[in-house]
């Protein structure tokens, strides 16, 4: 199984949250662009609409959640990957975005 790309969510919260927020920008970038040519900006690509921390628990828990489950039941030492998971899953829940903690990640790049 190829799992690697949806990781990410794997690691500690504050390298979730940099990593994401950069992942996002990526995303802004082609809404831009989209934005620019008059075409319908694609999902989760409008910064002025999208809240990414409001989006990651839905994400977690379609995608990598189920994936990283059912590869620990054939890997059992991916179990600590599962705990990290649901354990972002609720740190994103409880997580307020503001512009201004938006904008420490970005400016990394």
């Amino acid at each position: 199984m190829h799992s690697c790309d949806v990781s990410q969510s794997s690691r500690p919260f504050e390298i979730v949250k940099e990593w994401t927020y950069l992942l996002f920008e990526e995303f802004f970038d082609q809404g831009d662009l989209e934005k620019q040519q008059n075409l319908p900006i694609t999902m989760l690509c409008d910064r002025a609409t999208t809240n990414v921390a409001s989006s990651q628990p839905g994400f977690i828990g379609f995608v990598p959640l189920p994936l990283f489950i059912s590869l620990s039941n054939v890997l059992p030492e991916l179990s600590e990957v599962v705990t990290q998971m649901k354990n972002n899953k609720e740190n994103w829940k409880s997580y307020v975005e503001t512009e201004e903690n938006k904008k420490i990640y970005v400016a990394k790049k």
